[in-house]
């Protein structure tokens, strides 16, 4: 009776405290809502407006100016405050979004103030989602992991960026939360064409917004390890497919299938030769910081060779040191754990891309939770409490006091790699379990008749 007791009271305590930090996490992000013009998600519900409200023919990418100068009179025109706001800031455009993302946007209402709210919200209840999943798969109760959800919400940063130029990294820490949770709560059905939407989903991610293909390829692997060839053969058709829709409908609402290769064309030049960011504007990518330091040889150039660097180590931590049989077997192995294929994909991708904004490092939380609830080793634990307290508000709120911003940018250009060796053990202990096993197994048959 008394353990029941307990339980009770620790559920009523914890019940308190998330209402507590419920509300406030609403006041706070109410108070916020006016000051926050949503700078990126001005361009994302922008130029679709744009484009239908002046029949551009042009697409953004071909004709930023003309799509700047329509919502430039629409701005100067409305009474809003935050579209004048969020137009100040981006009187020029920079529409680096996929012909998907704007197409996507297409379907918020015309009115700036509405449409941002709407979008605002979704991102706090994404956000939440995932953390409050992310968290739940790990162990913890419905209320502890909400409170755990609440107090991230409001204790990290690029959450706080996230939101304050509203962007997608919300969304997309939903979409992997869900992912996750599917395979490790073991929810596949045993049907290749149900479960291939995992690969499906995947595609989409990639489409709505590229910065995403070292994890679709991790997970791709994933669900090849647990599913087999023939499911990984038919999620790969579905993926074409939807790949295929997303194509269609973005090259749909920007008038062409011509949209896509001047998309590329333009975020070819993030490698130096045109839309090049550096560190100075925001730009907290390790690739582009090197390339900008070694003329002729740009970020992308860079990003291969950490990213291969990267898989480098992976390889290494995998393998038995030429003493195992089959090393595949051993990635296999390893590749089984989404949480393990999820956090290789977010590390390759915070290695290897030339653009990595603050609000990017939302996606950390994944391997940054897994290490500190789901594995418990001491490295893995305090590499990922040293990388969320890197990007804490109370840190970068007093750095940004005491106007050290150079060490706020290396610290948070860096932080990532606090998670690197965590993941890394996780391998290595991985591959000796299996040596173990294979060891005992060995021992076993030789000792039968």
């Amino acid at each position: 009776m008394r353990s029941l007791a307990r339980l009770a009271q620790s559920r009523t305590a914890a019940a308190l405290a998330a209402a507590a930090l419920g509300i406030v996490l609403a006041m706070g992000a109410l108070g916020a809502f006016p000051r926050n013009p949503g700078i990126d998600f001005y361009q994302f519900w922008g130029v679709p407006l744009a484009r239908e409200a002046a029949a551009l023919s042009a697409t953004p990418y071909a004709d930023a100016a003309a799509y700047a100068s329509v919502l430039n009179a629409m701005a100067d025109a409305s009474p809003s405050q935050k579209l004048k706001s969020a137009n100040r800031e981006r009187r020029s455009l920079e529409p680096m979004g996929t012909p998907f993302l704007y197409a996507t946007f297409s379907v918020f209402p015309a009115d700036y103030e509405g449409a941002q709210a709407v979008y605002t919200a979704l991102q706090y209840a994404a956000a939440g989602f995932g953390i409050f999943l992310l968290v739940r798969l790990l162990g913890l109760g419905a209320w502890p992991a909400a409170c755990a959800a609440l107090f991230v919400l409001l204790a990290f940063n690029p959450f706080a960026q996230d939101v304050r130029v509203g962007n997608l990294n919300s969304i997309q820490l939903a979409v992997l939360a869900a992912l996750i949770g599917v395979s490790s709560t073991k929810r596949f059905t045993g049907r290749p064409w149900i479960d291939g939407l995992f690969l499906g989903c995947l595609a989409l991610l990639v489409a709505l917004k590229p910065n995403t293909p070292w994890i679709a390829a991790a997970l791709a692997l994933h669900f090849a390890a647990v599913r087999g060839a023939r499911a990984f053969l038919v999620g790969a058709f579905e993926a074409m497919l939807l790949a295929a829709a997303a194509f269609a409908i973005g090259a749909w609402k920007l008038g062409g299938a011509h949209a896509w290769p001047e998309w590329i064309a333009l975020a070819r030049g993030l490698d130096g030769s045109g839309l090049a960011l550096p560190l100075e504007r925001g730009n907290l990518s390790l690739a582009m910081l090197l390339g900008q330091a070694t003329p002729g040889f740009g970020s992308f150039a860079w990003g291969i060779a950490l990213a291969a660097a990267v898989i480098l180590a992976f390889a290494v931590a995998l393998c038995d040191a030429g003493r195992s049989p089959a090393p595949f077997t051993a990635m296999r192995g390893a590749f089984s754990d989404p949480w393990f294929a999820a956090s290789v994909g977010i590390l390759l991708t915070f290695a290897s891309s030339p653009l990595v904004w603050p609000h990017y490092h939302v996606l950390l939380l994944v391997p940054i939770a897994w290490l500190v609830l789901g594995e418990r080793r001491p490295l893995g634990f305090w590499g990922a409490v040293l990388c969320f307290a890197v990007l804490s508000r109370p840190v970068i709120d007093t750095l940004l006091h005491f106007e050290m911003y150079r060490a706020l940018q290396w610290l948070s250009l860096l932080s990532w790699l606090a998670l690197l060796p965590g993941v890394l053990a996780y391998a290595r202990e991985a591959r000796y379990a299996r040596t173990a096993s294979r060891s005992t197994l060995s021992s076993t048959n030789s000792g039968r008749p």
